[in-house]
């Protein structure tokens, strides 16, 4: 993209409707910001997350940060971006990261379930040593009530709280003991999910295909199918980015989207989340 590009989208962010003018950016510099989140971020999931917040802080209040940009400076607006989005993902890993925090629904439990809940996903303990531990504490404890209130903690923690905690181990203390080759065995329990021969040259054809498809629809769409299906953002998370009313307003414009998508390419299956 060129500086008189670069010069007409800021002037575009400044508009009363910047709404095509953010779209139209985030489909030319959302592969950058991700990339960058993905150096910061290894795991998929952090890196969506770190994505969407250096998404979110560079539209906040009138896009700030992106019109403090000057064009008659020494970088390249890329150069530049690059170096923002560095530091918003610096900002998102001391927020998310920076110190253990207790989640609400672990402060309003019992003073056994608390313990309970550091053991096990603070310090790591397997649930037997976990029971040592808290035996002296608590008057006529057993493993089995140990092993029932720790499966009461993890119901009670939601899907990103328990990705929050497993990140964290992995960043910090090291997991509990393992008996040698218990890694590699698990591995070699998993199942192949490579397709066989046949089966990958039918999803190569869907693939391009789809790709042929997506080249025939305006930039925001093409962005909408990116954002819910390559970068896996929920319907809220999209909605606020895009400014629809609700997530129930992005989830019908995805559909309308995938049904033209699905009207290029006859016998194949193509399904929102």
């Amino acid at each position: 993209m060129d500086d008189l590009q670069t010069d007409e989208l800021l002037r575009q962010l400044r508009s009363r409707d910047p709404r095509e003018a953010w779209a139209r950016f985030l489909e030319l510099y959302s592969p950058l910001l991700f990339d960058v989140a993905r150096r910061f971020e290894r795991d998929a999931d952090a890196a969506a997350d770190c994505y969407l917040f250096i998404c979110q802080q560079l539209s906040a209040n009138g896009f700030r940060r992106l019109l403090r940009f000057k064009p008659e400076g020494p970088a390249r607006f890329s150069t530049w971006l690059c170096a923002v989005a560095r530091n918003l993902c610096l900002d998102w890993h001391r927020h998310e990261f920076g110190r253990h925090r207790v989640f609400e629904a672990v402060a309003r439990m019992p003073l056994l379930e608390q313990e309970i809940f550091r053991g096990l996903f603070v310090e790591r303990l397997p649930v037997e040593d976990l029971f040592l531990k808290l035996e002296s504490r608590h008057a006529g404890l057993t493993i089995e009530h140990v092993a029932e209130r720790a499966e009461v903690v993890s119901q009670a923690l939601s899907s990103r709280q328990r990705w929050l905690l497993t990140v964290r181990g992995a960043r910090g203390a090291p997991p509990a003991a393992e008996a040698p080759g218990d890694a590699e065995q698990q591995l070699l329990r998993i199942p192949s999910e490579m397709p066989n021969p046949e089966s990958w040259t039918g999803l190569q054809e869907e693939r391009a295909a789809l790709v042929r498809a997506m080249s025939h629809l305006p930039a925001p769409e093409r962005l909408l199918i990116k954002l819910r299906f390559a970068r896996e953002l929920t319907l809220a998370e999209i909605a606020k980015l895009m400014g629809f009313d609700s997530p129930q307003a992005a989830d019908r414009r995805i559909r309308d989207v995938v049904e033209k998508l699905r009207a290029e390419m006859p016998g194949k299956r193509l399904v929102s989340k």
